[in-house]
């Protein structure tokens, strides 16, 4: 199993990779459709969808992403998407987590047009962010990268208290206020060395400390580290409520593509519009 999950990641940054040093614009935006049509086949399988009607819904989705991205200028297009994406994770989710028994949207419209718009949400933030640079593009997912790790080094090391028992019994508040603690001194310590090495200072976490005060910008990384948090658990607690492990088994090793994105889902969004005067 371990063996498998390495080689998977392996193919999977030498082909994130590829398409950074040598997609361009096209090979990219390519790129960002087929997560999207992955991340919303398995969206809809986990609202109860057939393998075949999820399969359609996807095609059709996919179908119409890329006509809006394609033909739509898409700096006017990515603040509406991505205000109404942070709406829910910033008004629902939390109330979807507590209660934990209801699924968001019981009927199958409702739950699929909601998946529709998290993730496109996320996806436009992320074509956005390329077109901004690697480095702000890189800067931006590696919040959630670090939330991660050091929250599964501290959960590991001092986790005794359950961040969410009956979601996902692995993680713990120690865990959880680890990986926000790790994500403030890296992200202070990228501002810092911006200072000598210019190349950082096309960083979303450079970026962000111009534009805000020192202490609304750690406020922020606090919030988008909570955030990382609460998109791995919705998307568990969408799993559990499905009976599903994985979201699908597209990544072996690693579950769906689901699962690698789920954290992803509020944070990117919600740092793009936390520095909107130099990126919309």
């Amino acid at each position: 199993m371990l063996k498998t999950r390495v080689i998977t990641a392996v193919v999977m940054l030498l082909v994130l990779l590829g398409v950074l040093s040598f997609g361009g614009l096209i090979g990219w935006t390519l790129f960002v459709l087929m997560v999207f049509a992955a991340a919303l086949w398995e969206w809809a399988r986990l609202g109860g969808l057939t393998e075949t009607d999820a399969i359609i819904f996807a095609a059709m989705a996919t179908a119409v992403a890329f006509a809006l991205v394609c033909f739509t200028d898409q700096t006017l297009l990515a603040a509406p998407v991505m205000i109404v994406g942070s709406i829910f994770w910033i008004a629902l989710v939390p109330f979807f987590l507590k209660q934990v028994s209801i699924r968001p949207f019981e009927k199958a419209p409702l739950f699929l047009a909601l998946g529709f718009g998290l993730i496109s949400s996320a996806c436009m933030a992320l074509l956005l962010a390329k077109s901004k640079g690697l480095v702000f593009l890189i800067s931006v997912m590696a919040i959630c990268w670090v939330a991660d790790i050091f929250a599964y080094v501290f959960g590991k090391t001092f986790g005794k208290n359950k961040l969410a028992p009956r979601i996902s019994p692995g993680k713990s508040w120690e865990g959880a206020i680890g990986g926000t603690f790790s994500v403030i001194v890296l992200s202070w310590g990228v501002v810092f060395f911006a200072q000598s090495y210019d190349w950082l200072q096309s960083s979303w976490q450079y970026l962000a400390s111009q534009q805000l005060h020192p202490a609304m910008f750690t406020l922020a990384l606090i919030v988008l580290s909570t955030f990382s948090v609460m998109g791995d658990l919705f998307e568990s607690m969408l799993k559990r409520l499905a009976g599903l492990k994985d979201s699908s088994r597209l990544l072996p090793g690693h579950g769906g593509v689901l699962d690698r994105i789920d954290a992803q889902l509020p944070v990117l969004p919600l740092a793009l519009l936390l520095v909107g005067a130099n990126i919309l």
